[in-house]
């Protein structure tokens, strides 16, 4: 039997995370929105290097997961991304 590697799904193709966390961003403002997405962004960061990924591959899942929220929230209120 063979070894193989196991890689965990991108997050940021997780859709309905995705969907999840544009639909809270967008019914916070300020402070809270900022906290919010830190503690989300620390969350992730944390599963990401738990799932074996290194420092920068896990960072710059967390950036591709921020953009895909971004352009959610672009749908949601219905402006072009």
């Amino acid at each position: 039997m063979s070894s193989a590697n196991v890689r965990a799904f991108p997050i940021d193709r997780q859709m309905v995370l995705v969907r999840e966390v544009a639909a809270k961003l967008g019914n916070l403002h300020g402070d809270t929105a900022t906290s919010f997405w830190k503690a989300t962004a620390r969350e992730l960061l944390d599963l990401a290097m738990g799932s074996g990924r290194d420092a920068a591959s896990a960072s710059n899942e967390v950036r591709r997961f921020f953009a895909a929220v971004q352009k959610e929230m672009h749908v949601l209120t219905g402006e072009v991304a």
